[in-house]
């Protein structure tokens, strides 16, 4: 399986039907057309489900940037976030 992008080793369309909403590993560098892929497909919510560690160890590249909305939601099978959180 191949990634939208050659900067990341595993983005891919969720099958939902429509391009709503991609999956990931980290985006540490991607390039300014790959941004702007982004941008013209309205996906500018970023939702990082790393541990805290994970996520100081190898940043967002998006969590910064402009256009983009990054919100950090540790889900490590367990603990306060899991027990507290209802995901839709």
């Amino acid at each position: 399986m191949s990634s939208l992008f050659q900067s990341t080793r595993n983005t891919r369309v969720l099958p939902t039907g429509t391009m709503r909403y991609i999956r990931s590993d980290v985006p540490e560098n991607l390039t300014a057309k790959e941004m702007q892929w982004l941008l013209d497909n309205h996906i500018t919510t970023i939702i990082d489900l790393r541990s805290k560690e994970e996520a100081a160890r190898t940043p967002c590249c998006l969590k910064e940037q402009s256009g983009f909305r990054y919100v950090h939601l540790p889900v490590t099978g367990g603990g306060d976030y899991f027990e507290k959180t209802w995901i839709l």
